[in-house]
């Protein structure tokens, strides 16, 4: 009886204990990749390589760049597989043109930004 006790007492601490942990905890991304992924489909139509460029972006893509501290960041995150769809280039106008521009001189994913 005191061994069930003593078990079921394990159990409800491990249930405690690890119920307090957010479920983020162990599987989040990075706000820079999220940001990506926010870029990747809201401003797609503007910074992919081999078609027609609409240089005025949308509302939405504006408003992931806006509202990013670190465009950097997003540029770090960009991955081999971004980087074949994308240009950067156009990444750095949309970044200007929506009001949050990349500086000049910095390297976006190997991209030196300039104006």
């Amino acid at each position: 009886m005191t061994s069930a006790r003593a078990v079921a007492m394990f159990y409800l601490l491990v249930f405690v204990t690890v119920s307090f942990f957010p479920n983020h905890t162990w599987a989040s991304k990075s706000q820079a990749a999220i940001e990506k992924d926010e870029v990747m489909e809201h401003c797609k139509f503007n910074i992919r390589k081999g078609v027609h460029w609409p240089f005025e972006p949308s509302q939405a893509c504006c408003q992931v760049v806006t509202r990013s501290v670190n465009l950097l960041a997003i540029c770090n995150a960009f991955t081999a597989a971004d980087l074949a769809q994308i240009s950067l280039q156009r990444w750095a106008a949309i970044t200007r043109w929506c009001g949050n521009a990349l500086h000049e001189g910095d390297n976006c994913a190997g991209y030196i930004v300039h104006f």
